[in-house]
């Protein structure tokens, strides 16, 4: 008797959303709007519904994934990870006429609980709010900065996951060093980077969709025609790339960075001013150094991974040193002196307004000896309404880690990292004011 009622159910709310999505005109995806570009694939390939999902809601306005799987009989589930160890809203899927509907085994004819998408290449593209859990994800935002840019609420679907790594290429380009790093991802997406030796911003950038047949890779970058490339024994790809905007392709060799997921700048510093920095490359290679008055240090060597311990075998020598990462922190002894360094990423000045119509700005500026500053202006009136100092701390959360700002008067504030910056809340005179702090 309950199937019956869910399949009657199902049948009632597909013609009911199709009728009401025709009667407002529904239009192809305009080619301007990012992540529907980003969706394109081959016309020749085909993809099964059934499969697993990742839906980054970042773009959004939170720093959120989490995982959408779908079996062979249409059945779903939504989870926070991708052994789907909990559920966040499971049911089953109809489809009439292109599309499809997500109804949950908690909705009920007098209260309805559904998701409607349609499909593009390998992924979903959401028309309506996405519940999870106990909350409702919108399915499409405006840029902060430029309104005729969309982000819609998009599932990547796990196609050619083998393939999945970050890749690292290198060429000199009459008489400069560039270094190329192409990723490979859900939802058959790609992005590459090109930067020259040294440079601190990026020299170009390309997105796009990718297909494997074989031993071919096919690109796709957004508003090109496609590219082939290849896949060699040894799991290396050959793919024509662009140095600058305005280069032509080359063809580079791109090998797996097998340290990508841990690569980047690390910095600590002490009270007497000596700084530390410690550098991990790609390939499971480091270089820290130290700076100050009273001395100047510098070693290199190789690092392994095991969770989150990092191993530093210094070179020239045998015995490794362990250091503990946990999330933007990394904690470690080189040449016998304990680290605490952070996090490049979250260091540096990060600025932002609030998200409603006041005129406050916050500036936060974060140190690597693990203080802070911050201060917070009225820009009508020009007065300043928070001035404070003091120490920070990092903790994991239930969607993402946690800053916690501790300042010399005691008061206490508490926020989110996000990849953007920071999600702070402020209290200013009694009343919570929401800001997005970013570089």
């Amino acid at each position: 008797m309950k199937s019956k009622l869910m399949r009657l159910l199902l049948v009632v709310l597909l013609i009911g959303t199709v009728s009401l999505l025709s009667g407002c005109g529904k239009s192809e995806p305009e080619q301007a709007v990012v992540n529907v570009v980003e969706e394109q694939a081959p016309a020749e390939e085909t993809f099964e519904l059934h499969g697993d999902y990742a839906i980054d809601i970042s773009n959004l306005g939170m720093a959120l994934t989490f995982y959408l799987r779908i079996e062979e009989d249409n059945s779903f589930q939504l989870s926070a990870n991708r052994a789907f160890s909990d559920n966040r809203g499971s049911g089953t899927i109809g489809e009439l006429d292109g599309t499809y509907m997500m109804i949950y085994s908690d909705s009920t004819p007098e209260k309805s609980k559904t998701a409607t998408f349609e499909r593009i290449g390998p992924n979903l593209i959401f028309r309506s709010t996405l519940p999870y859990g106990s909350a409702n994800i919108m399915f499409e935002k405006e840029d902060d900065e430029n309104p005729e840019i969309i982000y819609h609420l998009v599932a990547d679907k796990y196609v050619y996951e083998e393939y999945y790594d970050t890749y690292l290429g290198f060429e000199t380009v009459d008489g400069v060093d560039y270094e190329y790093v192409l990723t490979l991802g859900a939802g058959a997406k790609y992005s590459f980077v090109s930067s020259q030796d040294g440079a601190e911003t990026a020299a170009y950038r390309e997105k796009g969709s990718f297909t494997v047949k074989n031993d071919t890779l096919l690109i796709t970058p957004e508003d090109e025609e496609e590219l082939t490339g290849s896949i060699t024994a040894e799991r290396a790809l050959e793919l024509a790339v662009k140095p600058g905007a305005g280069s032509e392709r080359r063809t580079v060799l791109f090998r797996v960075a097998t340290t990508a997921q841990h690569a980047g700048s690390w910095y600590g510093a002490r009270e007497d001013g000596t700084t530390a920095h410690l550098a991990l490359d790609y390939f499971g290679g480091y270089r820290f150094s130290v700076n100050g008055q009273s001395e100047s240090y510098v070693e290199t060597g190789s690092f392994g991974v095991n969770g989150g311990t990092l191993s530093f075998t210094k070179d020239g020598e045998a015995t490794a040193i362990t250091g503990v990462k946990t999330g933007y922190v990394l904690e470690a002894s080189f040449n016998g002196v304990d680290w605490v360094c952070y996090d490049g990423a979250i260091l540096g000045e990060f600025g932002g307004g609030t998200m409603v119509n006041e005129a406050y700005l916050a500036t936060l500026q974060m140190n690597a000896d693990g203080s802070y500053s911050l201060m917070i202006m009225d820009q009508e009136s020009e007065s300043e309404l928070v001035n404070e100092s003091g120490l920070f701390t990092i903790a994991a959360g239930p969607m993402a880690y946690m800053i916690t700002l501790n300042s010399d008067d005691e008061s206490v504030r508490v926020g989110e990292i996000w990849p953007t910056g920071f999600n702070m809340t402020f209290d200013i005179a009694g009343t919570n004011y929401s800001f997005l702090l970013t570089k």
